[in-house]
């Protein structure tokens, strides 16, 4: 960096990385005297990018206090997730999304991987992995420890975050270009507590040891694939955020045009390796809301003016549950199968529970 630079305590170390930016930085100045067209001209000052990259990579005398933070809002957050969850409170489980500063670790890695900056890259990226394996581990231990907390069926937010689809990804990419640009652009900031909402980084992981805890090991896979589509996905867009508004210095993209498109697309394999799984659900959960549909629609023409009440309609991708109210003995399941268009009778089971009106049912 420049001696003025460094007389103002320059945020990051003076080593070989920042000393490449700024050789990168005094010819993007050179350049933008002869820049003919909006691409050349579009630039982030200097000592903007120093703010920035300040905030996301806390070096020298501030790392250990940084860590010391990190740890704590972290872990606190992760107590008032479980919590909240345990609770079935999504106000709870909100305020450990504002609580939590995991996003800043993980724009961090997207800043360094689209930088090319390997030394700060594996720094960030060993801090979110341990961030994020000591905040499962942590939400274990809680729900170890609370057991009697949750009482009959799981909480609904604990299950909302275990069936992740491709809109999950969607949102996760928006909110993560998001929250690049609200660290780019300091007129905006004031917008990071939202993208920490949209795109939440807690829960999941919260999830995850709620629900290894409880032995539902299916559940705390679904809640693990949530998190890493939400990671994979903020630096994904974040970094291509970097790019498109000139946070990377125009001739740093130009010199390291590899390395640079290299980056990305390592950042686009988990992308696309959780966006099967994520369209196979998306699409289980789409058929079983048309059929869910179509059983609404029949079922009056199927009970056919018998004396029973519609109670409940529960599908599954190869069965549907039918629960009703009533004395007597209603219609074949078999009956209702067959009203069914799509899919075809013989590929469906339709169960039929019958529940008397004379027995109180919560």
């Amino acid at each position: 960096m420049s001696d003025e630079r460094k007389e103002q305590d320059a945020p990051l170390e003076d080593d070989e990385e920042t000393r490449d930016l700024e050789r990168d930085e005094r010819t993007e100045e050179r350049q933008q005297r002869r820049a003919t067209n909006w691409w050349q001209r579009r630039r982030v000052e200097p000592e903007e990018r120093d703010r920035v990259l300040g905030e996301l990579f806390q070096e020298g005398d501030r790392r250990v206090p940084y860590l010391y933070r990190l740890a704590f809002l972290q872990s606190m957050s992760v107590v008032v997730a479980v919590v909240g969850m345990m609770a079935d409170s999504p106000a709870l489980v909100i305020g450990a999304m504002l609580l939590a500063p995991l996003m800043s670790p993980v724009l961090a890695v997207a800043a360094a991987l689209v930088m090319v900056w390997p030394k700060r890259l594996a720094f960030s990226a060993g801090l979110v992995a341990l961030a994020s394996l000591g905040s499962a581990g942590l939400a274990w231990a809680i729900a170890v420890l609370l057991p009697d907390l949750i009482a009959g069926p799981l909480p609904h937010e604990l299950t909302s975050r275990t069936s992740p689809n491709l809109l999950d990804l969607v949102v996760a990419l928006a909110a993560g270009a998001a929250g690049g640009y609200s660290m780019v652009r300091e007129e905006v900031g004031r917008a990071l507590p939202g993208v920490a909402v949209a795109v939440a980084l807690v829960p999941p992981l919260a999830a995850v040891g709620l629900a290894l805890s409880l032995g539902e090991a299916g559940l705390a896979v679904g809640a693990g694939l949530l998190y890493v589509t939400n990671l994979a996905a903020i630096v994904l867009a974040a970094g291509v955020v970097f790019l498109a508004t000139g946070f990377i210095p125009t001739v740093r993209v130009s010199r390291l045009s590899w390395q640079v498109g290299l980056a990305l697309a390592a950042a686009l394999v988990p992308v696309a390796l959780v966006a099967v799984p994520l369209t196979r659900t998306l699409q289980d959960s789409l058929a079983e809301a048309s059929t869910l549909r179509e059983v609404g629609r029949v079922v009056p023409a199927w009970l056919a003016g018998e004396p029973f009440d519609l109670v409940e309609v529960r599908v599954a991708p190869d069965q549907v549950v039918v629960v009703l109210a009533g004395d007597g003995t209603p219609p074949p399941a078999s009956e209702l199968a067959a009203l069914l268009p799509d899919p075809p009778p013989e590929a469906i089971r339709v169960d039929v529970i019958q529940r008397t009106t004379d027995v109180f049912y919560p």
